[in-house]
């Protein structure tokens, strides 16, 4: 099974600097700061207030140019701050492709916070009145600023259900899980309740825990996580809301997964099937990509997801 997180391209610190120095000479005497590797991106803290996210590889490029006409034209309609790109840098001789800068919201990524379920509840509600607002941007509004269709079959059962469960198998040879059954009958159970899959709204397309960033998730105090931003806007699309409503699974337990779904409005039974198909599939690839990558906060709040999917 390949692994679609290897690099096409590295960004190491001498190219982006030098990429920086060259089209936004206002940085040229800030520091830069490794703040994270994903899929798709490398980012780049620069200075104090600043973020550039780099792609690695060629889809990532593809994504980043959509994200970089959507957003400025959504921003403000959300519910909660959302990092979104304020310089565009502009592919070089020795770099093939865009890229962006963002004003440094300050935070934890989820994973890595890790508060416990019974501190998120505070979280479910924003992100539940978050996603309304997002949702509300019309596939003839997000459409118009440049938005894409999906185009990589995302909510695809036949497609994703298969690779579901070979990425549950590697969990199991990895030691990961015990055995893949309990997911197999959770899948049995949930693909026959799914609807066939719209194109009505805007949608971040790849919410889960390393792109939300939470303000507070102190583990030793008496206080909530709170949402800080949702960042990595790539994959953003005119599509499904379930495959961002599946967050109600892979980030939250029973009681936050209610709350969530409360605050967002009326959510019919197809759609919720849907969501808790998207969020097994995702779970189960993050889960190996995490321990693939050596992350380890993700692959336990991954671990962690699988099991409340089986809560219900």
């Amino acid at each position: 099974m390949s692994a679609p997180w290897v690099a096409e391209i590295e960004v190491p610190e001498q190219l982006a600097r030098r990429l920086l120095d060259e089209q936004f000479p206002e940085f040229r005497d800030c520091p830069l700061t490794l703040l994270g590797e994903g899929w798709d991106n490398v980012a780049w803290q620069v200075g104090d207030g600043w973020v550039f996210r780099f792609p690695r590889r060629q889809v990532a490029a593809d994504l980043i140019t959509a994200e970089n006409a959507v957003m400025p034209g959504v921003a403000e309609h959300l519910t909660a701050p959302v990092a979104w790109p304020q310089r565009v840098g502009q592919p070089t001789d020795d770099y093939q492709w865009p890229f962006a800068g963002y004003s440094l919201i300050k935070g934890e990524e989820l994973c890595m916070a890790a508060p416990p379920a019974g501190r998120r509840l505070l979280l479910a509600e924003e992100l539940g009145k978050f996603l309304r607002s997002l949702h509300a941007v019309s596939a003839e509004e997000a459409s118009k600023l440049g938005a894409p269709l999906d185009t990589i079959r995302r909510l695809d059962i036949k497609y994703r259900s298969r690779r579901t469960i070979e990425y549950l198998a590697r969990a199991v040879d990895l030691g990961l899980i015990e055995n893949l059954r309990p997911w197999e009958l959770l899948l049995e159970h949930v693909i026959p309740l799914c609807r066939q899959p719209r194109s009505v709204c805007l949608v971040h397309g790849d919410l889960y825990s390393r792109h939300v960033i939470v303000k507070s998730a102190d583990n030793g105090g008496d206080q909530d996580a709170r949402l800080a931003d949702v960042i990595d806007w790539g994959d953003l699309h005119v599509g499904e809301p379930a495959i961002d409503l599946s967050c109600a699974w892979s980030l939250f337990d029973t009681a936050g997964r209610q709350l969530l779904l409360d605050c967002y409005g009326d959510v019919d039974s197809g759609t919720l099937a849907l969501a808790r198909f998207r969020a097994v599939a995702h779970s189960a690839v993050c889960l190996v990509y995490g321990r693939d990558s050596g992350a380890q906060q993700l692959e336990q709040a991954s671990k962690d997801a699988l099991f409340w999917l089986l809560e219900d």
